[in-house]
């Protein structure tokens, strides 16, 4: 018994799916499995690389190991190859697991008798019976033991800081509203960003975009204590990192670049910190097609190592490319905004990003000059898809004082229309509404 055909080809995708994102079953089950039980060529190619990375590092291959392997392969190879990687990732999480794993277990055992049985018969007609009798032994044992479940195991001493942030995580209830970081703005929203919502912010380039979306994922983890994933699709992540700390720290970002923090300020960063371990997830993907499967691979690696996002910041928007080929940069965008909006239904995630406005006009420096959604690149249509939008404005002469104006046109299918000041300290990488509004800025966590 050498083949998994019996099952079919989608059991087949789904046990290699499981052992992308399950680490535990993985580790056990490279043990067990030969590539040449799949009936597929690629299939069993994408095994024989699982079980070579697992071996060496005892852990599943990332996306970008995978991506890697296929661009190594010859031409001919990637025509069959990369369609059925594609295949086994758009799966996304096995949400039938343990038939999964209990079906593959039973196949596995059959396996082990029958090989067994074979190789002791041969040893028994050759009156070998002490080694035929060890070897039906050896093959009860293995199927006695064969198990895909993790071991508890813990080092005790070793692990209690791990304990006691498990513990004060596990007593969180995550409310199902986050805040904007403008009061007035969740009151209107009814609270703010809720699950299953696509929040974008527009703008002109460099002026403000990934600094909002900073401040979000500073609110959702300072404020919520929410885990939070960020997908950065331009640039470094280690960019993404040192504006966070600016904004945690207070620190001047130039100060943090170079490694020279305050060290008032880096004994209370750390402080906070060790209070906000594996709560924030930066993930960087620089790749050009870069796709909501992505996206949920990432979110899939991430829950087998039990990290459950409650917030998404996607930055941004515009980058991300449609699952099946499109025709345009407009379907391009059309699509992955549809395909986003579903992510965080399916998902119960919470999701900010950003979207870039078109070029400036001439009276884009005036004060009374607002970004509304006639004015977003390439694609109008993400307007109708997302839950909420709005826009960071600001004259060249407010930019350099450190102000800007928040104009939110919409709430669902309601509009807003409303402004709101904004103090924008770029030099701490913090936007928080401004004092002279009449609103007090600790009212948003923000201090």
């Amino acid at each position: 018994m050498t083949s998994l055909s019996e099952f079919g080809i989608e059991f087949q995708r789904a046990i290699v799916r499981l052992a992308q994102v399950d680490d535990a079953f993985a580790y056990r089950a490279v043990k067990h499995v030969e590539p040449g039980f799949f009936s597929i060529e690629p299939l069993g190619w994408l095994w024989k690389g699982i079980r070579a990375h697992v071996e060496a590092y005892r852990k599943p291959p990332t996306d970008i190991v995978l991506q890697e392997w296929l661009r190594a392969l010859p031409g001919d190879k990637q025509v069959t190859y990369v369609p059925e990687v594609h295949a086994v990732r758009a799966i996304g999480e096995v949400k039938d697991s343990e038939y999964v794993k209990d079906k593959l277990r039973e196949f596995l055992r059959r396996n082990i008798f029958a090989t067994a049985h074979r190789e002791s018969a041969l040893l028994f007609n050759e009156n070998k019976f002490d080694d035929s009798y060890g070897v039906m032994a050896k093959a009860h044992d293995a199927i006695q033991t064969l198990d895909f479940e993790v071991v508890d195991r813990q080092w005790f001493f070793d692990e209690v800081s791990t304990r006691q942030h498990a513990r004060s995580l596990a007593s969180m209830s995550f409310e199902q509203n986050f805040t904007t970081g403008v009061p007035m703005l969740d009151r209107i929203s009814e609270g703010g960003v809720k699950l299953g919502e696509v929040w974008a912010i527009m703008g002109y380039a460099k002026r403000g975009k990934t600094t909002w979306l900073i401040n979000q994922a500073f609110g959702a983890t300072r404020v919520h204590r929410a885990p939070t994933l960020v997908i950065n699709m331009e640039g470094k992540g280690s960019q993404w990192a040192d504006k966070l700390d600016a904004c945690f720290s207070r620190e001047l970002y130039y100060n943090v670049k170079r490694g020279q923090i305050d060290p008032a300020l880096w004994r209370e960063m750390h402080a906070e910190y060790l209070g906000l371990r594996r709560l924030l997830v930066i993930r960087t993907r620089n790749e050009w097609d870069t796709n909501i499967l992505d996206i949920q691979a990432e979110l899939d690696e991430l829950r087998a190592q039990n990290f459950r996002p409650r917030v998404l910041i996607v930055d941004y928007m515009d980058l991300g490319r449609a699952r099946d080929r499109a025709d345009s940069e407009t379907a391009h965008q059309i699509a992955f905004a549809r395909d986003l909006k579903r992510f965080a239904v399916n998902e119960e995630l919470a999701c900010w990003s950003a979207w870039q406005a078109q070029r400036p006009k001439p009276d884009a420096n005036v004060r009374e000059h607002i970004i509304t959604s006639g004015m977003v690149a390439d694609a109008y249509a993400k307007v109708r898809i997302v839950d909420g939008f709005g826009s960071i404005n600001a004259t060249d002469e407010e930019w350099k004082r450190g102000h800007a104006r928040l104009y939110w046109e919409n709430y669902r299918d309601a509009a807003v229309n409303e402004t709101f000041w904004i103090q924008n300290d770029l030099a701490r990488m913090r936007m928080a509404v401004a004092s002279g509004a009449g609103v007090d800025p600790s009212t948003m966590g923000r201090t």
